[in-house]
């Protein structure tokens, strides 16, 4: 049941960087859908976590300094980057490049603790960046395949997820993750707002358009949420974040199937060596276990 719950866990996530690039393709931008995902994502979360709500967090500064980094730097960098270079690429390539994040994390606590990577880790790096040089160029050095404003952002997208996944476990773990996900949320739609001085871009509405809003709200972000947590307390975290890959490639399946995304067979070589990464530095962390 673990496994079956993060598997799905995994291929809602794919749906909504899916269903954000039908909505581009839709003419609706990054800034529209990325607002009003943090906004409901965290009205709901807060909901859901409202039991564990104490309002001391609200004085202590230190917890609410971490809060508020870990909005910014977490979750507003993370999905307004995803975004962004899914507008400018496709689901599937953003999601694989996004999916960088555990070698950012790797090269993050080698140089915080002062140590080389190991062999299996620069076998993994190399593979990351050999992907990336086939995603960019295609194989020819001399042209450029992707829209480089796409690789950025999704690089960007990478290294918010990797400082969510080292920061605030300290505030998660006193207050629960759906209050301090749901605070998060929240804060950094309001963050985006402020940056975007107001200028939330509007849209015609059409019921295609809320359909896939609330899809991407409750399905590939919320239904996400619960069922990888689920599925990681039945199996454990490490068995879970390499179930997670199929994350990814639902992504790029996906968005080959219902938006008519080609990839070259260089892409798919590519994707694969992005999944191998991601395989041997989980090895690594199993070695030292």
């Amino acid at each position: 049941m673990g496994v079956f719950l993060v598997i799905l866990g995994g291929i809602f996530w794919a749906i909504s960087g899916v269903l954000a690039e039908y909505l581009f393709k839709n003419h609706y931008s990054a800034e529209w859908v990325s607002f009003y995902r943090l906004l409901f994502t965290g009205v709901i979360l807060i909901i859901l976590g409202a039991k564990n709500f104490k309002l001391k967090l609200l004085k202590q500064k230190q917890e609410l300094s971490s809060l508020l980094i870990f909005s910014i730097f977490g979750l507003l960098i993370t999905q307004y980057g995803y975004f962004k270079a899914i507008y400018y690429t496709d689901a599937g390539t953003a999601t694989m490049i996004q999916y960088n994040a555990p070698l950012i994390i790797m090269l993050f606590m080698c140089f915080k603790n002062k140590i080389l990577p190991k062999k299996i880790e620069l076998i993994a790096l190399f593979l990351i960046l050999f992907a990336l040089f086939l995603l960019i160029t295609n194989g020819d050095i001399n042209a450029l395949k992707l829209d480089i404003r796409g690789v950025i952002w999704a690089f960007f997208g990478a290294l918010g997820v990797a400082f969510y996944s080292l920061s605030a476990r300290l505030i998660i773990a006193k207050y629960g993750l759906f209050l301090i996900m749901g605070l998060a949320s929240l804060f950094a739609s309001f963050l985006l707002f402020v940056l975007l001085q107001g200028n939330i871009p509007k849209h015609d509405f059409s019921l295609n358009s809320f359909l896939a809003m609330s899809a991407i709200v409750f399905i590939g972000t919320i239904g996400a949420f619960c069922l990888y947590l689920k599925g990681v307390e039945l199996i454990g975290a490490f068995k879970a974040s390499m179930i997670a890959c199929i994350e990814p490639v639902a992504a790029a399946f996906m968005s080959f199937l219902f938006l008519g995304t080609i990839y070259s067979v260089i892409d798919l070589f590519a994707f694969a060596l992005i999944i191998l990464s991601v395989f041997l530095n989980a090895k690594k962390h199993t070695k030292n276990k």
